[in-house]
């Protein structure tokens, strides 16, 4: 209120404004300059905010991007490797065996002491062919690109059980479809760290996984019967932080990258991975999106 309109309110005759009168309203100006001077502030550091999280999920995405990259550039290399240690070093080995047979032919002059050299040096080639092989089908199993996912995952489960003493229950259809090879690798990815970890850290005597495919998306259910997660790095990645080693956080990545969902529950009884993907990016037509068939129930030990 200025101090105009305060005087023309109070000029009936024996009515003057009192001194708190006058003061507020002339503490009225200044409080309101200063309420003017926050609201600004306020805006000012809102839209500071705003950038600053715009400017967050930028680097987010730029991270998701580049991680997605050195997942790709790392499958690719796998695969070269695999493909090397077969052609090169599997080739010098089946070399190195048929000079061995060769020498043991019965009209070779060995005496017994060479005889037994040869023989030690066959049985170390049949090993390093099969650690070679082993090796070569790890980093990546030739099935994946030949036969598909649902091939790929009973080999490769086959060996596992094989290698590890834990019995693999699988649960996937017969005639589970073809689907995009980089959600193949990533769903075979997914189940080879999920049985490591098993192996690693679980102390379960059972592995059990399943595949299930429709129209818009395909899920991997990894599931075990051990001690569980600790709580607290299981709180770690329920709250989207930072997990110690790139096992669980490198299948996080990977799945969250390709706009796919990922869950873990886990309590002392066993742990439960499900991963699903969408498969709306196939072409259509294309039959490797069809829906999955009844499934085959298979336990290997």
């Amino acid at each position: 209120m200025s101090m105009s309109n305060m005087l023309s309110r109070y000029r009936s005759p024996g009515k003057v404004p009192s001194a708190p009168e006058i003061g507020a309203a002339q503490a009225g100006q200044p409080r309101s300059a200063t309420n003017d001077a926050l609201e600004m502030r306020v805006k000012e550091r809102t839209a500071e905010l705003e950038t600053q999280i715009i400017e967050r999920h930028r680097a987010e995405e730029r991270l998701r991007e580049l991680t997605t990259r050195i997942l790709q550039l790392q499958d690719e290399e796998r695969r070269r490797i695999a493909r090397d240690l077969h052609d090169s070093a599997g080739q010098y080995l089946a070399a190195i065996q048929m000079n061995l047979v060769a020498l043991e032919q019965p009209t070779s002059t060995l005496t017994a002491w060479q005889a037994k050299r040869i023989s030690d040096c066959q049985e170390m080639v049949n090993r390093c062919t099969s650690e070679i092989r082993t090796l070569s089908y790890l980093l990546h199993p030739p099935l994946l690109d030949d036969m598909g996912l649902a091939s790929a995952i009973r080999s490769y489960a086959e060996g596992f059980a094989e290698r590890s003493s834990i019995r693999v229950e699988l649960d996937i259809p017969n005639d589970f479809g073809r689907l995009p090879i980089e959600i193949e690798t990533a769903l075979f990815r997914v189940v080879q760290q999920s049985l490591a970890n098993i192996h690693r850290h679980s102390g379960s005597c059972v592995a059990k996984i399943s595949l299930s495919q429709d129209a818009e998306q395909v899920t991997a259910v990894i599931a075990d019967e051990g001690c569980g997660i600790a709580p607290e790095i299981l709180k770690q990645f329920d709250t989207g932080g930072r997990l110690r080693g790139v096992g669980i956080a490198g299948m996080r990545e990977r799945i969250k990258a390709m706009k796919g969902r990922f869950d873990i529950r886990s309590d002392p009884e066993g742990t439960t991975i499900e991963v699903s993907l969408p498969v709306t990016q196939c072409a259509e037509g294309d039959e490797q999106a069809t829906p999955s068939a009844p499934a085959r129930h298979m336990i290997l030990s």
